[in-house]
């Protein structure tokens, strides 16, 4: 059972002295710094974490490497030799720390066993990576050794579906919380109708997912605008179409995932191998990776 540190001061106090005196911890079970409420939501569970998490990053600093899985925080501090990692579970968010190298290990081994996204009748596995996304905000020499971008394509349409729902839940329960105020987004693009692109974006202010597909140069067939309501977007703007999914909606990640399946499919794909994702980002700043993108990346 791990152990429970009390409140923001006590996980402060208990990152120090991972961070500090790493080898004195290093097979302890990770202690348990902050619980949610049974069956809460994304909101209630990032606030549930904030005043843990503020308190930890006043204390060690900027985090080496923000992050989140399907259970919540990856987030990362280095040392050099170890990692003090804050991280989601069933029960809350956990700290503890690793050897970097024994770490960095089992999330390659856990990455490469072939339990994610091989099969289209077995689960997808995405829910099990590490990390579903990666923010990098130092120097590129010194970014992680194990990115993974796009390494997993989803093997069924469904199976990308849920990897997008899950990748954009994770980031409306964790981009507030650990670079407040920032943008997300990245563009994804099929190869039978190229060079038309969609961009997906999840802005904090106002707070909404938020999809957009260029039709500038789309033949206007009777009944266009009709297909393109039914199949999920809402507004026509100088020429492209764009929907929105407030982040209070508890479904406004499945509705965004299914919007961009819907529209790909109808433009043609056939499987998720013919899609591609690119200018992956934060606010523009940094490096993005998202390895439960479900899709190849470039």
């Amino acid at each position: 059972m791990s152990p429970t540190v009390p409140g923001p001061t006590g996980a402060a106090a208990h990152a120090r002295a991972l961070y500090d005196r790493p080898d004195t911890h290093l097979g302890a079970p990770a202690a348990l710094v902050a619980t949610y409420p049974p069956g809460c939501g994304r909101a209630a569970r990032r606030e549930a974490l904030r005043p843990v998490y503020e308190a930890v990053a006043a204390e060690l600093g900027e985090p080496t490497l923000y992050g989140g899985s399907a259970a919540g925080p990856s987030v990362r501090w280095h040392t050099g030799s170890h990692v003090v990692l804050l991280a989601g579970g069933p029960q809350g968010a956990t700290l503890s720390v690793h050897t970097a190298s024994d770490l960095h290990g089992r999330e390659y081994t856990t990455v490469e066993s072939g339990s994610v996204g091989w099969r289209p009748e077995k689960p997808h596995g995405f829910d099990a990576l590490p990390y579903l996304w990666l923010l990098h905000r130092g120097q590129e020499r010194s970014w992680p050794g194990f990115r993974w971008d796009g390494h997993h394509t989803a093997a069924s349409w469904e199976h990308l579906e849920s990897s997008l729902e899950l990748l954009l839940d994770s980031w409306m329960e964790q981009l507030p919380l650990q670079v407040p105020g920032d943008w997300a987004s990245f563009v994804v693009g099929c190869s039978r109708d190229w060079p038309r692109h969609l961009r997906v974006a999840y802005v904090q202010d106002p707070g909404h997912l938020s999809l957009m597909v260029d039709h500038r140069t789309t033949a206007e067939e009777p009944g266009w605008e009709d297909t393109m309501r039914e199949r999920g977007w809402q507004v026509l703007d100088k020429g492209w179409w764009r929907a929105e999914f407030a982040d209070t909606d508890p479904a406004a990640a499945r509705s965004a995932a299914r919007l961009l399946v819907a529209d790909v499919r109808a433009r043609g794909s056939v499987c998720p191998d013919e899609l591609v994702a690119w200018e992956l980002t934060v606010n523009d700043r940094g490096r993005l990776w998202l390895p439960g993108i479900g899709m190849p990346v470039n």
